[in-house]
């Protein structure tokens, strides 16, 4: 019959459905919002969340999501933020034919070098205009192609994934205070209070070079990503996110919830 597959082939597995949305807030404290985040449809070449792409498949060449959190004076740290999601995502499509498939090895490879090459730019950018100076980003990137994540990670923004009702956070910060707590210096508890809790040990543009820390996830049905800078994870308390993130199955709530309880606390 028409569609069936030759015996011994194996069937071609259902296309990945996606529901997803994004939202940021500069919150009560600055005037700059210094946070960027890119939802991408790498098959299709689409950026952003208009309402057709917000319910969607992951097509052959995948999807990519990032969150970055800039840092520098005057408006620097929107300058970083800014030229990590676009250069992340130039590079994400770079010199790829638009109907070959992507390899899952080959997305992460491509995934891992555009964050390298965007720390290198965001640093060569800071040398040569005295304004920016010191400027960065943090960068939390995730690449999803059939039912594989691949997060790539520098700095201490976070990605967390809720199954069922576990929540599981897939990311490792790399800030001070974590390296004090997997030392056994500090404790969860103490952290919190910590007064150099806000000191991170790698950001994008800082070094002409960065370590990527780069993870991996096999999704299921009905597991939801959550991206975020710490605004969100430094505001509310890991059980809260969880209860948030289990009271809705639409995105675009979510989002509002989280940020609405970030600017509460």
């Amino acid at each position: 019959a028409a569609g069936t597959p030759p015996a011994g082939a194996s069937p071609t597995p259902p296309p990945v459905g996606l529901h997803v949305f994004a939202r940021t807030d500069v919150g009560q404290v600055r005037e700059h919002n210094e946070d960027n985040f890119i939802v991408a449809d790498l098959t299709r070449r689409a950026r952003g969340l208009q309402e057709g792409s917000r319910v969607t498949t992951v097509g052959k060449q995948g999807h990519l999501f990032a969150v970055c959190d800039g840092m520098g004076g005057a408006a620097a740290g929107e300058i970083a933020s800014q030229m990590a999601i676009d250069i992340i995502y130039e590079r994400m499509i770079d010199g790829l034919s638009p109907d070959a498939p992507l390899e899952r090895d080959e997305l992460a490879r491509r995934l891992v070098r555009a964050v390298e090459t965007a720390g290198l730019r965001i640093f060569q950018e800071a040398k040569a205009d005295r304004t920016r100076r010191g400027m960065g980003t943090t960068v939390t990137a995730a690449a999803l192609l059939d039912g594989t994540l691949f997060l790539a990670q520098v700095g201490d923004s976070r990605g967390y994934i809720l199954r069922g009702e576990t929540l599981v956070q897939v990311t490792r910060d790399q800030s001070l205070v974590n390296q004090l707590i997997e030392a056994g210096q500090l404790t969860e508890e103490e952290a919190e209070t910590f007064e150099h809790n806000n000191i991170i040990l790698q950001a994008l543009g800082t070094a002409d070079t960065v370590q990527v820390d780069l993870t991996f996830a096999e999704l299921r049905r009905g597991d939801l990503l959550l991206l975020c800078s710490d605004g969100l994870s430094g505001m509310v308390r890991f059980d809260e996110i969880r209860e948030t993130l289990r009271g809705s199955r639409e995105p675009l709530e979510i989002c509002k919830a989280l940020t609405d309880r970030a600017n509460q606390a």
